[in-house]
């Protein structure tokens, strides 16, 4: 709300603009002296700051100089690049045919900032940031939102930003049909304005013509990076997951401009084929056949079991949809033929925090949906088809292996002792929740018997037995007295009591075991298997020697 006071103080904004760009001043002294001027009454990032940047640039001030003070101001957060990025597609898209030099500009800043969103997702404005985009650009009217997450508005904000380019590129190649939904002819369609663009940029006769082909070519390979890019095409992804007829409709418009557009024909980068690749139903599942067989996999693989505070992304949404993008992420780590400089850990440690914010979830939420996602691996190949590479050892590895380090380093991530004691407990209650879902919890056959191990070994510990690491290794399971039927969780809970992350407390949660024993098998023996019973003249038997190779030596 802009406050009579506030009045003066944009005036001065303009006035002290004027003045640095008539005096050529740099951009960088231009945003510290505006910044100064405005500290003592705004809260940066202003929306209104942005609102009278983009107004005062469009279109009377529309000069190289305005521009750079702008980006300055976008690089420095006085304002959002989001909020500048949703006012400049409802003033420069419109009127790219005769603003083509402006319209270059936008996709430079919207190459510059979309790709790098997840940096735009923190701070304590975000949520007036987002609400202010989707004020702009009318997100609860096009988009019939019943809810003002953050999160939700990001999704749509970002789904809306590639359907505007793509509405250029069809527009500007003559390939719109006459029958498109009016309510963003508003935004796309090129209109006439009342300068004379050409002769305000003094171009020479063609040049004109040259950029705004340029533009149409960049457009398009920047609608295909939306598609490409990890974070984005996540983002899209739960657009494909819920809202499936504006998605059906993006998709038959993406292919209309990869089987049509002359533009495409001269991108050095890209090709009417990947662009049709990046779209196709391997990647998004649009297609109602593949739907039908990814929903009949989701059911044999998932139990959602009373997963009660998995709340859908968006209205109507699956239970699960919020953490989809990880099972991508982890299928994309098994792909031996491409090597990512980035170790999976790091790349899931930030695509988990930033799905976080996004949705505005809890940590007991982020954990769950790790483990989730990382036990439907395991259960997309479950059975595997024999071949050279050991696919399932590969997965079972993500969720035993990579998947606790992940979760360790989050928690090592808290700023004190109080705030890692919470993400511990919240960690708790996640593998507490994850015993509901007994379809994702089987184990592949080839890890039966070690999950087998870990349930005993938690029952002997309940039963007051001589615990060890490497007890498992010499139980027979025959003499056992009760069911010691194990699972994945049983596997996990060990990998991150190896971890530190979790301690033997776990092994008295409620259902995590089937009882006690009260008489200890007689065979087992009194020492168990280890480098200290080693050192101190145990016999190197089979045992032994499966206790030495499995455990490093502690000094």
């Amino acid at each position: 709300m802009v406050v009579p006071g506030r009045r003066t103080v944009w005036d001065g904004v303009i006035e002290l603009t004027k003045m640095a760009q008539e005096q050529c001043v740099d951009a960088r002294l231009w945003a510290s002296h505006l910044s100064a001027t405005l500290k003592p009454f705004v809260e940066f990032p202003s929306t209104e700051l942005a609102e009278v940047l983009v107004s005062y640039i469009c279109w009377d001030n529309n000069l190289p100089l305005l521009w750079k003070f702008l980006e300055r101001a976008m690089s420095l957060n006085l304002v959002s690049p989001l909020v500048v990025l949703a006012l400049l597609a409802l003033r420069v898209v419109p009127n790219r045919s005769t603003q083509s030099a402006a319209y270059r500009i936008y996709l430079e800043l919207l190459k510059r900032n979309i790709f790098r969103i997840k940096d735009h997702t923190t701070g304590p404005r975000y949520d007036n940031v987002m609400n202010s985009v989707a004020n702009i650009l009318r997100l609860p009217e096009l988009f019939r939102l019943e809810t003002s997450k953050p999160g939700v508005l990001l999704v749509e904000f970002v789904f809306k930003m590639v359907s505007l380019l793509l509405d250029a590129c069809l527009s500007d190649e003559g390939l719109t049909e006459p029958s498109q939904d009016s309510s963003s002819q508003w935004l796309i369609k090129s209109q006439d304005m009342e300068i004379d663009a050409p002769e305000r940029y003094n171009e020479k006769n063609g040049s004109h013509e040259k950029l705004q082909t340029l533009n149409t070519i960049m457009a398009i390979e920047m609608v295909a990076e939306f598609l490409r890019n990890t974070v984005i095409s996540r983002l899209l992804y739960l657009v494909s997951s819920n809202r499936a007829s504006s998605w059906h409709e993006f998709v038959r418009r993406v292919q209309v401009l990869g089987e049509n557009s002359m533009a495409l024909r001269s991108s050095k980068v890209l090709n009417s084929r990947d662009l049709l690749q990046l779209i196709s139903n391997r990647r998004f599942g649009y297609s109602d056949d593949s739907k039908i067989v990814s929903l009949r996999k989701s059911n044999a693989v998932v139990d959602f079991g009373s997963l009660a505070s998995f709340a859908g992304l968006c209205h109507g949404a699956s239970l699960s949809s919020l953490w989809l993008p990880l099972d991508l992420v982890f299928e994309d780590a098994m792909d031996g033929y491409q090597v990512n400089p980035t170790s999976a850990i790091e790349i899931i440690t930030g695509l988990a925090k930033t799905l976080k914010e996004i949705n505005g979830s809890t940590w007991h939420d982020t954990f769950l949906g790790l483990w989730i996602a990382a036990l439907r691996l395991v259960q997309r190949e479950r059975d595997p088809i024999e071949g050279p590479i050991p696919r399932l050892d590969t997965r079972l590895c993500m969720s035993l292996c990579i998947v606790p380090l992940v979760v360790a380093n989050l928690i090592e991530e808290g700023d004190n002792e109080f705030v890692m004691e919470k993400l511990r407990d919240d960690l708790i209650t996640s593998l507490q929740v994850l015993g509901e879902f007994p379809g994702l919890l089987a184990p592949p056959q080839c890890v039966v018997s070690a999950a087998n191990k870990a349930a005993t070994k938690a029952i002997m510990f309940l039963s007051g037995g001589n615990v060890g690491k490497s007890c498992s290794d010499v139980i027979n399971m025959k003499d056992m007295p009760i069911n010691c039927s194990g699972n994945m969780r049983h596997l996990i809970v060990e990998a991150c009591i190896a971890r530190n992350i979790l301690d033997t407390s776990a092994y008295s949660w409620a259902g995590y075991v089937n009882g006690r024993i009260n008489q200890i098998p007689h065979n087992l023996p009194s020492e168990v298997p280890c480098w200290s019973s080693f050192v101190k003249g145990a016999p190197l038997n089979a045992a032994m020697v499966n206790a030495l190779v499995s455990v490093p030596a502690s000094r």
